[in-house]
């Protein structure tokens, strides 16, 4: 076990910590099993509702509407989705709550030097806790700029509705589009600082067994370079070999559905055969490739800041541990 944290302690950590030869494995695969299961759940019981759905679109096509207006077209497509929000918003509570019971899962063997074990209490409730409060500083730092990205847009039709030409219409959002780009470049630097800096608020509550957030910007002070530097190494490299096998299933998968959903002439052919048994298969064994992959590069990169949270100042995992052993 690292006795000091150190750049190169964080970046090997998850190799470094125990279970190593079993937990990462066991963890990636249950990962994958469960939430293949949740969207292929989701997927059976929203069918009739997306069949709705697909018939609304279809009586979009052969109704007459003012389709030379794009603020009706808009209406009239949200408003066809309509029947799926419901699922959309249980589908987003799911994942939040499978996310909070791996994640502490991942914690607690940084932290804890557990073996790999699924439970949903106090560690569980504390982490969907934790996991909110970072999803809004998420939408924080997102939505100005997609607001102002939406509003260039927006002014687009009323520019339509006052007969501007195409080159003024241009010249009009050329300089808010820009804009808006410009500042969620900025305010994605200043994500990258807070982020980094309250990246080990997930192993700290595992290891206080209390909700902790900000608390965490204490334990990265004078760590900051290499947490960052460390994620960003596991997550490019992760990254790109989870980007060549997702475009090598992709393929396979494109290949795959292709003639099977070829045939279908209707909305509703297209929904039964992309229903069918065979293609849940193939769905399945993409999803669990796929979603391996996403759970094995979700644990190794929480290794740099739990290995932070681990070497708390005000009181470490180990100094505890040999206080223990001591008394």
């Amino acid at each position: 076990m690292q006795s000091r944290f150190s750049f190169d302690g964080a970046l090997m950590f998850a190799f470094r910590a125990p279970h190593v030869r079993s937990f990462p494995w066991i963890f990636s695969a249950a990962f994958a099993g469960v939430f293949t299961a949740f969207l292929l759940l989701i997927m059976l019981l929203a069918s009739g509702d997306a069949r709705e759905v697909i018939s609304a679109f279809e009586a979009l096509d052969q109704a007459g509407f003012d389709d030379d207006d794009p603020r009706v077209l808009i209406s009239l497509v949200l408003g066809a989705f309509e029947p799926l929000i419901g699922w959309g918003v249980f589908a987003m509570l799911g994942s939040w709550v499978i996310w909070a019971v791996f994640e502490s899962a991942s914690q607690r063997r940084y932290i804890r030097d557990e073996g790999f074990s699924l439970g949903f209490g106090g560690d569980e409730l504390r982490m969907m806790g934790v996991g909110f409060c970072w999803a809004v500083l998420q939408a924080v730092f997102t939505l100005l700029p997609l607001f102002m990205i939406f509003g260039s847009i927006m002014g687009i039709f009323d520019l339509i509705d006052s007969g501007a030409s195409e080159d003024e219409i241009a010249r009009s959002i050329i300089g808010p589009i820009f804009g808006a780009l410009g500042v969620w470049f900025l305010l994605f630097l200043v994500y990258i600082f807070f982020a980094t800096r309250l990246a080990p608020c997930f192993a700290l509550t595992i290891k206080d067994r209390e909700f902790r957030f900000l608390d965490a910007w204490n334990v990265s002070r004078g760590r900051f370079w290499p947490i960052l530097g460390a994620y960003v190494i596991i997550t490019i490299v992760g990254g790109i070999v989870v980007s060549i096998a997702e475009q090598i299933l992709e393929f396979g998968l494109i290949g795959v559905l292709t003639p099977a959903l070829g045939d279908a002439e209707t909305g509703e052919d297209f929904l039964r055969a992309f229903m069918s048994g065979g293609v849940l298969v193939v769905l399945a064994v993409y999803f669990l490739i796929r979603l391996f992959l996403s759970g094995l590069l979700m644990h190794v990169a929480g290794g740099p800041a739990a290995l932070a949270a681990r070497h708390d100042p005000r009181g470490g995992v180990d100094d505890a541990l040999q206080a223990d052993v001591f008394n």
